[in-house]
């Protein structure tokens, strides 16, 4: 299982401050571009490439949670198509914008900040069928019970398309054995943190190594 590990610079001055030995035991770097005004993200991009040369990065722009960061239909689609080749992999909201045109390295995503929903196989489904690299979702569990749902619908999922890359995790307390042990389920990738986590229940870069080591 890959471990992603998500920076969230918000500043150009942040970016000179990262330091990438701090991220040798990542398999990829997510840039959480969403955390920095459009107009910089030109030579914030540059700049990001520089710091992790030996990293494949995927450019993350989040919309879902981030109320302040509105955007048009267009202006979302100007922002994908722009940086859609700069980087190994990009994340695109497929669901809530549904008119962007899918290129090959897409992560087709979806978050739900609430619960895992019930109508979680359909919502796979729907990223699935517009062909991304990666289809990935993220929900909140309400009980342990929607953490076994979580497991059981990726692995059922999983061995419906068996060349589909598919990233799912269950945030919070509840969720952290999703991120541990989600490959034995069918899920491909885990997201942990440096310094601070993207989303709730994140373990640490070197726990995460650790865990896999016990494993």
């Amino acid at each position: 299982m890959k471990i992603v590990v998500p920076i969230m610079p918000k500043s150009l001055e942040a970016i000179e401050q990262l330091s990438s030995d701090q991220y040798q035991g990542a398999d990829l770097i997510e840039w959480r571009a969403d955390f920095l005004a459009i107009s910089d993200l030109d030579l914030a991009a540059s700049k990001i490439k520089d710091k992790f040369p030996d990293h494949p990065i995927i450019f993350t722009f989040r919309t879902e949670d981030k109320d302040e960061q509105f955007l048009s239909d267009a202006d979302y689609v100007r922002l994908i198509d722009k940086f859609a080749s700069e980087f190994a992999y990009i994340d695109i909201e497929v669901l809530r914008f549904p008119g962007v045109p899918i290129p090959q390295n897409a992560i087709a995503s979806y978050h739900d900040f609430d619960q895992i929903p019930e109508n979680l196989a359909e919502i796979l489904g729907k990223m699935q069928a517009r062909h991304p690299k990666v289809v990935k979702f993220a929900g909140m569990p309400q009980n342990k019970k929607d953490v076994l749902r979580l497991m059981s619908e990726t692995l059922t999922f999983s061995e419906m398309h068996p060349d589909q890359i598919v990233v799912t995790m269950a945030m919070g307390e509840l969720g952290k054995v999703t991120r541990l042990v989600g490959d034995s389920f069918g899920s491909s990738w885990t997201f942990a943190a440096v310094d601070a986590t993207s989303a709730p229940g994140q373990l640490s870069l070197t726990e995460m190594r650790q865990v896999q080591h016990i494993l």
